[in-house]
């Protein structure tokens, strides 16, 4: 008899690597290709199916007589919780650009630097893709390519682990099954509000948010990929559902980003002597800082930690309101990143963990 699927059953999927060409899948029988994505909740992908008819044709009738497949498209959005080695493929995603190095080869082997920002726009316009599985018990076991970043954010509030959310959309093709007997995710290090350091710096550092009075409530960065959906659809193409097949609907060949753009948000406490409602009057450009730092990396001399550290070069308060927080007055602070033409960065995230590389 057939048995209620429940959502405790599902588990997610990504590919450890990028696609090599947009679309294609890395091998899904060689599990190792995968790493689990472990989310907060367990809302599945939409896959929409757009479809056409005949409703405005001249065919005597009233209402349309037929209905045809045109195209698929697919999205997702989720959750997950902020750990060291696995930030490292979203922040790949949404911004484009990796460089790594070893700060200490030597003496601290495990250690790696990876260096994100922004794509340069006039070399490409596509995001790094992905494929991505889906598994809910005997249920469902699908494979979905062409997965690109549409957003990014990572916040803190409070207590406890550091809070990821992100955006997805694929190309629209699906492949039952998938193929893939995956593997649980182990050895992960996670960040917490408490490893938090916000700064905001004017030459010299203006205000730290984690020295005495321990001011920052909470903080949110996010970053936005405008993705040219509806212009992945290619004449010429001929990438459909099921291979060669027209009748089965047109899926994505490519899917290029617009543009790129951040968002910064802080709340703090207001205090008595508090310089920061004078800086959006002035429209001050200040350094924005984020060092997150995390335990010990282990297999060296102890002296790297696991780290992210999320720097704007320029960036100005846009708004700032004053909400009560248990009482306490504080600033909601509304930050516009701006491009630096001295530095020639906006935003830049380093991240350090012992992932050898992202992209090999």
């Amino acid at each position: 008899m057939p048995t209620p699927q429940h959502e405790t059953q599902a588990k997610f999927w990504r590919s450890k690597l990028k696609e090599t060409a947009y679309g294609t899948s890395p091998a899904v029988g060689t599990p190792a290709n995968y790493k689990q994505f472990v989310s907060r909740g367990r809302n599945l992908a939409n896959l929409s199916p757009n479809v056409q008819d005949n409703k405005d044709y001249a065919t005597g009738y009233p209402r349309a007589t037929e209905q045809w497949l045109s195209d698929f498209d697919v999205t997702f959005s989720r959750d997950f919780d902020l750990c060291s080695q696995e930030i490292g493929r979203d922040l790949l995603d949404v911004f484009g650009k990796v460089v790594t190095t070893q700060p200490d080869a030597g003496a601290n082997p495990t250690v790696y630097q990876h260096v994100f920002s922004t794509l340069d726009l006039t070399a490409s316009r596509q995001l790094p893709s992905r494929s991505w599985v889906e598994q809910v018990g005997s249920a469902i076991d699908r494979l979905h390519p062409g997965v690109c970043c549409a957003q990014l954010a990572m916040s803190g509030e409070g207590r406890g682990r550091l809070l990821g959310s992100g955006g997805w959309q694929g190309s629209g093709k699906e492949v039952e099954p998938s193929g893939l007997t995956g593997a649980d995710i182990t050895g992960l290090h996670y960040f917490y509000q408490s490893q938090c350091t916000v700064k905001f710096d004017n030459g010299v550092t203006v205000t730290n948010m984690a020295t005495a009075p321990n001011r920052l409530n909470s903080w949110r960065v996010e970053i936005l990929n405008q993705l040219l959906a509806d212009d992945g659809f290619r004449p010429g193409a001929a990438v459909f559902q099921t291979t060669a097949d027209p009748t089965t609907g047109e899926v994505r060949s490519e899917l290029l980003v617009g543009d790129q753009t951040f968002n910064i948000s802080a709340n703090v406490r207001l205090l008595s002597n508090d310089p920061l409602r004078a800086y959006l009057k002035s429209q001050t450009n200040l350094i924005f800082t984020n060092d997150i730092v995390g335990g010990v990396i282990a297999g060296g001399t102890g002296a790297y930690n696991h780290k992210i550290a999320i720097k704007a070069y320029k960036a100005p308060f846009k708004s700032i309101e004053l909400p009560a927080r248990n009482g306490l007055v504080a600033l909601q602070l509304s930050i516009n990143p701006l491009y630096d033409l001295a530095a020639g960065k906006d935003l830049e995230i380093t991240l350090i963990n012992d992932v050898a590389s992202y992209t090999v």
